[in-house]
């Protein structure tokens, strides 16, 4: 990244960071910045054996969301009665606070010790500018193959480095009517064809097949892009290497999405559709499908809904690849070994079989081999496995920059009003795409 691009970027990043203070009366929505650091850069171990964190007094400094301080604060305070000689100081800030916080942190040389991080492009930016610890020699050095799930693994890396410790592997499926399906003798579709064969019975039958909102069309058009793109050819065009306006597979995926709309597979108020009333279509059996993230599960739990008349499928991309993200933990560049080595023993308490057990309001799906769902994620069993075994691709508006996003999203609303066609839509994105890349 260009230094002057990246002195822009700091600078936007700073007034972000004074609004969302000044808007924002949530605890922990005003955090102090530690001191800058002083002490020698850790060198990640190369064997298993972990330094001795009983050797000294030892602090670290963590910034995470507010809305994990219910299951974070119990943690840590566990953690701490049963390690003494370690202090976690945290500052919980509200989801837009911590993103600016970082950014402006990173401008001054106070990023804590540890932080957490959505994936994607925002954790990216601390591994494009050597502001995270390079996690991948410490990676191979205690076993993460056999610790991490594999598709959380690959969600954490970023060119050739380990830019953080997975901490939650979230997969987007299609969550469906069981029942309905019963009823109508319908079966799991494979194949693009299958699926809509599926909707058309659904819809002679009054019932729409899949239910979705706004922005979350995203998540159809994604997985038809990943269909008609294949693997390579998807990840260029999130990664911006590939130019949108010339790819057919752009078109193609527009113009599918366009066709479905109009056979009316979707809610015909879908753009003014929210989550909840997206989600109420299909508790109430109105839709029979949905494209959603494991908190389904959970939700269907806690509503109090029948679990047994839901499960999922992948959606059928021809690859088999799942729209995925994985949450994580970065480290400071410059964090001393000592200090890793007491951050890393939290982390394996943390995601403990003792510590899940204790505190039911960690997030789930975790990254970590082995950590049973809870019963209220029991409808996830087996995705996690599935991202693993199938691979992923980083759900895209995580993947892509949020100047490029915006426009995406106005060009997918406007195919779907027909006010462009698919066969314009690339061109659109790819002018947000070139406008992006000049500023950096």
């Amino acid at each position: 990244m260009k230094k002057n691009g990246l002195c822009l970027l700091l600078a936007l990043a700073l007034m972000l960071g004074l609004f969302a203070g000044c808007s924002n009366n949530q605890q922990g929505d005003e955090p102090s910045a530690p001191p800058a650091k002083t002490d020698e850069p850790a060198t990640p171990p190369a064997d298993n054996e972990p330094a001795d964190p009983a050797a000294g007094e030892v602090t670290l400094t963590f910034w995470t969301p507010t809305w994990r301080q219910a299951a974070e604060e119990p943690i840590i305070a566990d953690f701490m009665e049963k390690y003494p000689n370690i202090k976690i100081e945290t500052t919980f800030m509200s989801s837009d606070d911590i993103k600016a916080n970082t950014k402006i942190a990173a401008s001054s040389n106070t990023l804590p010790d540890m932080w957490y991080n959505w994936g994607g492009v925002l954790a990216d930016f601390f591994a494009q500018n050597d502001l995270c610890l390079d996690l991948t020699d410490y990676a191979a050095g205690h076993d993460w193959n056999n610790r991490f799930l594999a598709g959380a693994l690959e969600q954490v890396a970023y060119e050739d480095k380990m830019v953080g410790l997975p901490q939650n592997l979230v997969g987007i499926v299609m969550f469906y009517r069981a029942d309905i399906f019963q009823q109508y003798n319908l079966t799991v579709p494979t194949t693009l064809e299958e699926l809509e064969a599926v909707c058309d019975t659904l819809l002679a039958n009054g019932i729409i097949p899949m239910s979705t909102y706004g922005n979350a069309m995203m998540r159809t058009h994604e997985a038809l892009l990943e269909y008609y793109a294949g693997e390579e050819e998807h990840d260029s065009l999130l990664s911006l290497k590939t130019d949108w306006s010339q790819s057919e597979a752009v078109t193609k995926s527009f113009a599918k999405l366009k066709e479905w709309i109009d056979k009316g597979y979707f809610p015909s108020t879908v753009l003014t559709e929210d989550a909840n009333s997206s989600t109420m279509l299909v508790y109430t059996g109105s839709a029979a499908m949905i494209m959603e993230n494991p908190g389904m599960s959970s939700a269907i739990y806690a509503n109090g809904y029948n679990p047994e008349d839901y499960a999922w499928f992948v959606f059928p991309t021809g690859t088999g690849r799942i729209s995925a993200y994985a949450k994580l933990c970065q480290f400071n560049a410059n964090i001393t070994d000592e200090k890793l080595e007491a951050a890393m023993l939290f982390w394996d308490y943390y995601y403990s079989q003792e510590s899940i057990t204790a505190h039911d309001a960690i997030e789930q799906p975790t990254a970590t081999i082995g950590v049973e769902l809870p019963e209220n994620y029991a409808l996830a069993d087996g995705m996690l496995e599935a991202i693993s075994e199938n691979g992923s691709f980083t759900v895209m508006d995580l993947k892509v920059a949020p100047e490029v996003m915006s426009q995406y999203f106005a060009t997918c609303e406007a195919v779907i009003l027909g006010t462009i066609t698919p066969d314009a839509a690339g061109a659109e994105i790819q002018a947000a795409v070139e406008s992006y890349l000049a500023n950096q």
